[in-house]
């Protein structure tokens, strides 16, 4: 399904999906979340190595609690780990570039209350946020997905992804035109960003060996971006945020030789973790993901 109900505003765009399974407390729609134990360090060590058994990179590791003591703020342990294998991100990418915004998958470690969740994306909503219909490449994300999972929390039963409540892919990608090549736009991002009062924290080249496997991808980069001052508060408001901060680019070559840029409306993001779009911290972060695009695109300086 490309689109899906809101609890009260009636069918959006292509049809609708059942309300089953419920979300647990504090669980953002089209996600899957596990219990798995009580050390962060620990899951996330786990999380690592069964990215890197499964065929996989792990891409870089953020650590929002870290960050949050830097700036003299306390919260509870939280840690982003990116990564995941070729073969779970390249069928979505060959259908729909943009599918890269949201990838490689995202799997966000946090303590609530003394017990650690793991949350991590559905292929689900990868592929509906993508607008991609196909069943091949959702499935292959998910099979791909599924194996960090069960070597994370080995005995426990993976859920179904929570309902895909309010999402759709209509306006959650904002996209700007380039004026140069792939590489030159990722440069001039990279660079940009590492301008107070934001930082790079990662770039991936998304089509890299693509080739090996079927056919090549055209040229598809994304491109972590992290502004710790506008991120902390929302962490503290709703941790669940941490599954979708730093800000991310994917920056690809298009079918008609094009360069675009694209990020997620942040707003977009705010509501899905129960943040206000209106909230001065997303403001401040949609401000910064417009003026970042537009420097990399070459419309302003």
């Amino acid at each position: 399904m490309l689109a899906v109900v809101a609890a009260a505003c009636g069918n959006v765009g292509n049809g609708e999906v059942e309300l089953a399974p419920r979300a647990a407390p504090g669980q953002p729609s089209g996600t899957i979340m596990l219990t798995v134990g009580t050390d962060v360090a620990t899951t996330t060590q786990r999380v690592k190595d069964a990215i890197t058994s499964s065929g996989g990179s792990v891409v870089t590791v953020v650590d929002h609690a870290a960050e949050a003591r830097k700036a003299g703020v306390t919260i509870p342990a939280s840690t982003l780990v990116i990564g995941g294998p070729p073969a779970g991100q390249l069928p979505l990418l060959r259908v729909d570039q943009r599918a890269g915004v949201d990838l490689p998958q995202r799997f966000l470690v946090r303590e609530t209350d003394g017990w650690v969740s793991l949350t991590v994306n559905s292929a689900d909503y990868v592929a509906a946020v993508s607008g991609i219909a196909a069943a091949a490449p959702r499935d292959a994300l998910r099979d791909a997905t599924m194996p960090v999972l069960t070597d994370t929390a080995p005995g426990s039963s993976v859920p179904v992804g929570s309902p895909l409540i309010g999402v759709t892919p209509f306006d959650y990608l904002v996209t700007v035109y380039g004026s140069a090549d792939v590489p030159t736009t990722v440069e001039r991002l990279r660079r940009n960003a590492d301008r107070a009062p934001t930082r790079s924290i990662a770039v991936v080249d998304l089509a890299a060996g693509s080739a090996d496997s079927g056919p090549p991808i055209r040229p598809t980069s994304v491109v972590f971006v992290s502004n710790s001052g506008a991120e902390i508060p929302l962490l503290t408001a709703a941790p669940s945020i941490g599954l979708d901060l730093p800000m991310r680019f994917v920056v690809w070559l298009d079918a008609e030789e094009l360069t675009q840029i694209g990020y997620p409306d942040v707003r977009r993001l705010a509501v899905r973790h129960g943040i206000s779009a209106n909230d001065p911290n997303i403001e401040r972060l949609a401000a910064d993901s417009d003026r970042l695009a537009r420097l990399a695109a070459g419309i302003i300086e």
